[in-house]
């Protein structure tokens, strides 16, 4: 049992058995027949066996029962399962370097419908963003988000603000924090364990869908083996990501209204059918414009200058109009979180407190003009106008009275006293 232990799990057990015979005659153990070994080989418990053979992490994952769920309990879209996968073949996109792209998809628990997908190059945030933001667009915001704890899932951009997390938990404890996709829609964000990926419901999509999609003949000229390193070589001819896109598309449209269904609540109907009884029943979250736009942002701790403006990756933002807002950030040293769309690093952004609250939007991004130009002449003459237009807005605010008022109610004041001067010394000074 120790050798079996000890070997690789394919070591065959009349090697076991040799080994003890040749070491009995030296220590001379009295050792039975084949036979014999044979019969208590089999007489462990199943746990022995496969302890020996496989290991204590292994036979625990494979001998702990699984928790049975009823998914009848739950409707569509209260469970959705995030994951993504990388592809067997290979694919190019123009002129780039051929690669293995990777599958994100969003499924329904309650119905195993893929909800969306998108082609990426690797697994990222900002895709993942982009796919949950138009599947909520779609059919509405859903309630809770399954997902691993895969750093593509779990940063800022789709996990910020929430309570817990398993990656970034340590950083940024303190001060403003990233808000993520998951807070502005108002998505419950539940993680698996770690090592426990394959509890979730888009694995088992992925596992139906993978040999469907995978091993089309579409793609027969494109695969460079099933493993994760595989390389390709002049025989492998990369597919253009287009065609997977409508190979991806035509299959889960075809997985989605195949009817028949065996898994759990089906009853013969298919995903698409299960998912649309579901979404009778329920009241569709409604993704306002505002909650699209905050949801599409990426969110970056910045400090407040001076001036009232803010800098980030070489791009400045803050005009006249945002600085009596952004201003005391400065003077308490607290940094804001800066919100910018990734597509337009030009366009206005919107700032929070370290409590989510809203500091002020319509900032501008300041842009730097050569520098003999007459038009950064201009700007400059603006801010001062401004600066002028705001400084005689806060002299008419303290100009509560005029200066005739002012000076007849200081005399009212009367004379001022001398204050009385203790006779005894307290505290006598001393140098040296």
């Amino acid at each position: 049992m120790t050798t079996a232990r000890d070997a690789g799990e394919g070591f065959p057990l009349i090697q076991a058995w040799r080994d003890v015979r040749d070491v009995s005659i030296k220590r001379g153990w009295q050792w039975p027949s084949r036979v014999t070994v044979w019969r208590h080989w089999e007489a462990p418990q199943p746990a022995q066996q496969h302890h020996a053979r496989r290991g204590r992490v292994e036979i625990t994952t494979a001998l702990a029962q699984p928790a049975m769920r009823d998914k009848a309990t739950i409707s569509a879209l209260e469970w959705v399962s995030l994951d993504g996968r990388t592809k067997d073949f290979w694919a190019h996109k123009g002129d780039e370097n051929p690669k293995r792209y990777t599958l994100l998809a969003l499924v329904d628990v309650a119905s195993n419908k893929p909800l969306g997908w998108e082609i990426v190059r690797s697994e990222n945030a900002t895709d993942t963003v982009k796919l949950i933001r138009r599947t909520c667009k779609t059919y509405g915001i859903f309630d809770r988000l399954y997902t691993d704890n895969g750093s593509a899932f779990a940063g800022h951009l789709v996990a910020g603000g929430n309570a817990h997390r398993f990656r970034n938990s340590g950083s940024m404890v303190t001060g403003v924090k990233p808000l993520g996709i998951c807070y502005h829609l108002g998505i419950d964000l539940r993680f698996a364990l770690p090592g426990n990926g394959q509890a979730k419901i888009a694995e088992r999509a992925f596992a139906t869908l993978s040999r469907v999609i995978d091993d089309r003949p579409e793609f027969k000229s494109a695969h460079a083996g099933h493993t994760p390193g595989a390389a390709p070589d002049s025989r492998v001819i990369p597919v253009p990501v287009d065609m997977v896109e409508t190979v991806l598309r035509r299959e889960v449209d075809r997985h989605n209204s195949e009817a028949g269904r065996r898994s759990h609540g089906a009853r013969s109907r298919s995903c698409q059918a299960v998912f649309e009884a579901g979404l009778a029943t329920r009241t569709k979250r409604v993704m306002t414009k505002w909650q699209g736009y905050l949801a599409g942002l990426i969110y970056t701790p910045v400090a407040v200058d001076r001036w009232g403006r803010v800098t980030v990756d070489n791009w400045t933002y803050g005009q006249p109009e945002t600085q009596s807002d952004l201003l005391p950030f400065h003077k308490s040293g607290a940094k804001v979180l800066l919100g910018r769309d990734p597509d337009d690093f030009s366009a206005d952004c919107i700032a929070f407190d370290e409590d989510g609250r809203l500091i002020c939007k319509g900032i501008a991004h300041v842009k730097a003009g050569a520098y003999d130009s007459k038009e950064g002449i201009r700007d400059a003459a603006r801010n001062r106008k401004a600066a002028r237009d705001a400084t005689d807005r806060a002299a008419e605010l303290n100009g509560y009275l005029s200066d005739a008022d002012f000076a007849a109610t200081l005399a009212d004041l009367g004379t001022p006293q001398a204050p009385d001067v203790p006779t005894e010394k307290v505290v006598t000074g001393r140098s040296g």
